[in-house]
């Protein structure tokens, strides 16, 4: 089975499925418009730069594509790859829709609608990772017959368990780029209740453009001295830096998904979450961790403080979190799921 991703190779969600579609025997060659420094997959770069340009690689999108001749096309993300895909043609097209291509992209403007609908109409069979994401699809197409709920799971070998064990000094922790989308100013005015009653620590590991402004945050709280930014963590060394962790917080604004979640979950670790978005299907409320109103700071507090004040009940819902991930989010799972797409679609044929 021959199939052509068509994805941005800098995301390490992109590598991971090339590389796991790969370890199953398929045949995959990655197309990308602009791939990082030393990449370590073999793909194809079309040269883009800039965020109209790509426009420009159309033709060499399509020439590149009848040479593969693969059996599926299979693009990723509507509002960019998925848009430029729907200028492919080809008799077996899927596209998977990441999130914030479908929940925000599209309302900004017309246009934008547009390029998302043209996207949505000229594929074949759409994946999404939760049913939110279902939703958000069929708000924008009401064809829903080709719609297939494909998580994007977590390496379970990867991810291990580690039983924690009971301590006076308690590790809050949260791993996500480092933008107000993600509640970083939220998580950080909660811990700063719970800083005045208990011996905590908050750990924040990533980077983007809003890590001076929480810096300033933690400084005029007063809690500097006990909030720790880690900078960028390579996606292999995350379950080394959640064993070092007692609670993740994932108190996020918008979430279409949350696969951090299910990595944390996977290590053992119970959630504190946001109860938007596709989080409530990958965070069972009062089983695996705690589900809190967005932008709520005294409901993440208390939260959290019951998680500090309780070992047994972080240690029940973090085994229950394993045993969560295991039954519904093992990546090999997943990847056995879409390679049985891909042969459904051979097998049958586009309907």
């Amino acid at each position: 089975m021959r199939i052509c991703l068509f994805a941005d190779e800098r995301s390490v969600h992109t590598r991971r499925w090339v590389q796991g579609l790969r370890s199953l025997g398929m045949d995959v060659e990655l197309i990308t418009l602009l791939k990082k420094e030393n990449s370590e997959i073999d793909c194809i770069s079309l040269g883009s730069r800039g965020k109209f340009l790509y426009l420009t690689k159309i033709g060499k999108l399509r020439s590149t594509v009848k040479k593969l001749n693969p059996d599926i096309f299979h693009s990723h993300h509507a509002s960019s790859y998925g848009f430029l895909a729907s200028f492919v043609d080809h008799p077996a097209k899927v596209m998977s829709v990441w999130g914030y291509d479908v929940v925000t992209f599209p309302y900004k403007n017309m246009v934008n609608r547009a390029m998302i609908g043209r996207a949505l109409s000229r594929t074949h069979y759409i994946t999404t990772t939760s049913g939110y994401l279902k939703q958000a699809v069929l708000k924008l197409s009401k064809d829903s017959k080709n719609i297939r709920i494909i998580p994007f799971g977590v390496d379970t070998d990867l991810f291990r368990y580690s039983e924690r064990k009971p301590s006076d000094k308690i590790v809050i922790g949260m791993a996500k780029t480092l933008r107000p989308v993600y509640g970083i100013d939220i998580l950080i005015r909660a811990f700063c209740n719970l800083r005045e009653k208990y011996d905590v620590t908050l750990k924040i590991a990533g980077r983007g453009d809003s890590e001076s402004l929480y810096k300033n945050l933690a400084r005029e709280l007063k809690v500097d001295n006990s909030v720790e930014f880690l900078g960028p963590v390579d996606h292999s060394e995350l379950p080394a830096l959640f064993f070092t962790f007692d609670i993740f917080a994932m108190p996020s604004i918008e979430e279409s998904f949350g696969v951090a979640a299910i990595e944390a979950s996977a290590t053992g670790l119970p959630v504190v979450a946001s109860r938007i978005g596709g989080l409530p299907e990958v965070v069972e409320d009062g089983v695996t961790g705690f589900l809190v109103e967005r932008r709520n700071v005294d409901e993440l507090t208390g939260r959290l403080e019951k998680l500090i004040t309780d070992p047994q009940l972080r240690f029940s819902m973090g085994k229950a979190g394993r045993k969560f991930v295991e039954e519904k989010y093992r990546w090999n799972d997943n990847l056995k799921a879409m390679k049985k797409l891909y042969e459904k679609i051979l097998a049958e044929g586009v309907k």
